[in-house]
């Protein structure tokens, strides 16, 4: 390869001959991390609750996963470095050990710290969001109720040859009802 080489051809060669497992699968983790949420977010088929909470936890992993990749990765390949003595062995030893590191976070350090920090992460934020909508909707009922606790003139109905008082400040709104709520 020349120095005057094409960038695309410059770069190619130089991932080929520094070729490390944890590199294509970071790309993967961040692309899922950009892409998975954005779509997610895009189901017009799909509760505006339930796209917030899938976009949420989606985004979450693939933020986990991207440091966990690296990390288990070069400390596989470090610890290989460290232990074979030979160059030539540790070097081979160190790119299949940091493939081994990041097949193991891929299969348990991932999914463990996810299970430990996103769940409490999620309802935190759900929490909120809960508490936020109630408040609102504590604030329309009381909007909607306060003209009608104190009337200022209280108007009877005429229904056939009965007369039946309708007295306004006992009516009460329902209250509590949910329409296809998650």
């Amino acid at each position: 390869m020349t120095p005057k080489a094409p960038l695309l051809e410059r770069i190619c060669a130089s991932l080929g001959k520094n070729n490390k497992a944890t590199y294509p699968v970071m790309a993967i983790a961040i692309v899922k991390g950009i892409c998975r949420p954005t779509f997610t977010m895009m189901d017009k088929k799909e509760k505006p609750e339930t796209k917030k909470y899938t976009a949420l936890r989606e985004g979450l992993t693939e933020l986990i996963a991207i440091p966990t990749y690296f990390a288990c990765g070069e400390l596989s390949a470090w610890g290989a470095k460290k232990l074979i003595k030979d160059k030539a062995l540790a070097e081979k030893a160190s790119k299949n050990l940091m493939f081994l590191g990041v097949c193991v976070a891929a299969l348990f350090a991932i999914p463990a710290i996810c299970s430990l920090t996103i769940n409490p992460i999620v309802k935190k934020f759900l929490k909120n969001k809960q508490k936020e909508d109630a408040d609102a909707k504590k604030l329309q009922l009381n909007s909607y109720a306060s003209p009608l606790q104190n009337p200022t003139n209280p108007v009877k109905q005429n229904f056939g040859t009965a007369k039946l008082p309708i007295n306004y400040s006992t009516f009460k709104f329902p209250q509590g009802m949910k329409v296809g709520g998650v």
